[in-house]
């Protein structure tokens, strides 16, 4: 039974991974669903933890050990990290400077966060967020996505199943209006990221330092300068900013969308 339990596991490792992963960091939704008093978004760690067992159960230590030196992996061109921290940056300055330009007003309470709110909001982005997610989308799923299909398939099914596990976000920390405009941005940034995880010979590291940029110049500085409209106006800049990057991708780096091995 058991052996027959395991077999079934690593033949379709993700069919079991994503459940889990929703089953591990989904349960301060859970709780407020059911009138517990918490947070109810979620915690990401769950999805670090569920790559961890699945790893363990699908191919023992040799697989878990490769896991964690994909997470570890920091030896790659030094491109790389300018463009894991650059290009997030560059796309919300962008986005900030274009809704200026289409007429949006700074919010009366806007103010400029300080290099020490930027850089402590990027330690818990990378350490909490980006670590709890990362080594478990990346490091585990687009891995076993592209060992069946195609670099540009497997990112857009693991796009798909990213956006739903947002869902205790929406109507909370995204509002419902702007929730259409991240759904699409969570694709269009899905494609930057496999972009880096190939381009660097499958380092989870990287993806952890774009993720955590992103939340941290995006979300974390330059959208609570907007309210209302202007807010909304801003998702969708910012959004049409991240897909023109993810056709520049597609046109420019095709190699890089070859697969990982």
């Amino acid at each position: 039974m058991g052996h027959t339990l395991r077999s079934g596991i690593q033949s379709r490792p993700l069919w079991f991974f994503f459940p889990l992963a929703f089953l591990l960091s989904w349960y301060p939704w859970y709780l407020h669903f059911f009138g517990v008093h918490t947070s109810g978004g979620m915690n990401p760690l769950g999805v670090l933890l569920a790559a961890w067992i699945m790893s363990g159960v699908c191919g023992g230590w040799p697989a878990t050990k490769a896991w964690w030196a994909r997470i570890v992996r920091v030896r790659v061109a030094p491109g790389w990290y300018v463009v894991a921290v650059l290009l997030p940056v560059g796309i919300a300055v962008a986005a900030l400077m274009l809704n200026l330009l289409c007429g949006a007003q700074l919010s009366a309470r806007a103010q400029a966060p300080s290099w020490q709110t930027l850089v402590g909001g990027f330690a818990i982005q990378f350490l909490f967020v980006a670590l709890g997610e990362e080594p478990g989308w990346r490091g585990f799923a687009l891995v076993e996505l592209q060992k069946r299909l195609a670099p540009i398939a497997a990112t857009l099914l693991l796009a798909a199943v990213w956006a739903l596990w947002h869902l205790p976000l929406m109507g909370t920390a995204v509002a419902w209006n702007e929730v259409p405009a991240f759904i699409i941005g969570v694709f269009s940034g899905c494609f930057a990221l496999t972009w880096v995880f190939n381009s660097t010979g499958g380092s989870v590291f990287l993806c952890m330092i774009l993720h955590a940029c992103v939340n941290t110049i995006g979300p974390g500085a330059i959208f609570p300068l907007f309210t209302g409209a202007d807010a909304v106006q801003l998702w969708w800049i910012y959004t049409l900013l991240w897909i023109a990057v993810g056709a520049v991708i597609l046109w420019r780096a095709g190699r890089a969308l070859q697969g990982w091995r």
